[in-house]
């Protein structure tokens, strides 16, 4: 087990979310598309863990991989004056500890205002990066809820 997806299994621990870890090691899965084919699931299974950011201020936001993010919504719902933009590789590494392409969608949790897109919920399962881009992690998307993220249509 690669150190990224140790570290979110012990995450998933400590903050009492319930889900399996799933190997890809063949396939990379840093884009949706890329998860979905490794894993063999359709798109709209796939979630992915957006960090934006205006004002110095940063949010997260779990998604659906067969969706974007309207920005312009996101700007409304997060408060922010400007437009955000999606945060740099080097800025979502240091929040959360984990890299662009394999960030868990509850590494966020505590670290800044988490949103969940409300289509994610519609879904009984879906599957998020586990630490890195060779991992998945399948979880009931409401688990977010119960780590205070905020449902929205973005």
């Amino acid at each position: 087990m690669s150190s990224g997806v140790e570290r979110a299994v012990c995450l998933m621990r400590e903050l009492g979310v319930r889900g399996e870890v799933i190997p890809h090691e063949g396939s990379s899965g840093r884009t949706s598309e890329g998860a979905a084919e490794a894993l063999g699931v359709p798109l709209e299974r796939i979630v992915k863990t957006l960090i934006f950011t205006s004002e110095g201020r940063f949010v997260a936001v779990v998604a659906r991989g067969d969706r974007r993010v309207n920005v312009d919504a996101l700007r409304r719902v997060a408060g922010f004056r400007r437009r955000p933009r999606l945060a740099s590789a080097g800025e979502v590494e240091e929040l959360t500890g984990f890299s662009p392409g394999g960030l868990p969608p509850f590494a966020p949790t505590g670290r800044m205002p988490c949103y969940v897109s409300a289509s994610v919920l519609e879904m009984d399962w879906v599957i998020g990066a586990a630490g890195t881009e060779f991992a998945g992690v399948k979880f009931d998307p409401r688990e977010l809820l119960g780590l205070g993220f905020r449902a929205v249509d973005v």
